[in-house]
């Protein structure tokens, strides 16, 4: 099964995509890396800026793959995926009880939202998530947030016709 993890080399400001296959469609000046371990490369994608150091690798230092592209849904469509659904979590809102963390926060969700545009619309069906103001290491919410996915996947299935 192919494999697509996106990630940015602080360096050099230039995407890479961790995979186990080339795909036949690489036309572009996407850049592949395809001997990274599976756990370092998960853990480079993960490296969400100012909260984990950059990972290294070789000659380089990779944070998050967010940064430039936070679902690839064209790097999917490159492997051959048939139909891709893109996973968005919708931004928290900001009301009185809002403190600076959040604001920050919200900063980075539209600004995610804004780099993400491109390839919601690519995508055959957007799966949006309410994460009720889950922070990015509020790991004791994790359950509830699986729920919330479930929830909103269940609801998507019901009410559309996207697996036909």
């Amino acid at each position: 099964m192919p494999l697509v993890i996106p990630s940015v080399d602080v360096k050099s400001s230039k995407e890479y995509i961790f995979t186990n296959q080339i795909p036949e469609k690489a036309v572009d000046k996407t850049q592949y890396i395809t001997d990274i371990p599976i756990g370092k490369a998960v853990r480079a994608s993960s490296s969400f800026p100012g909260i984990f150091c950059p990972c290294d690798f070789k000659s380089y230092q990779f944070l998050d793959g967010g940064i430039l592209d936070n679902i690839p849904v064209i790097e999917v469509k490159k492997q051959g995926a048939d139909k891709v659904i893109a996973i968005n979590f919708k931004a928290d809102d900001i009301d009185e009880n809002s403190n600076m963390m959040d604001i920050a926060m919200r900063t980075i969700d539209i600004m995610g939202n804004k780099i993400s545009e491109e390839s919601l619309e690519q995508s055959d069906v957007v799966l949006t998530i309410a994460t009720d103001k889950t922070g990015l290491l509020d790991i004791e919410k994790m359950d509830k947030c699986y729920e919330y996915g479930y929830q909103a996947a269940q609801m998507l299935i019901r009410d559309s016709s996207f697996l036909t």
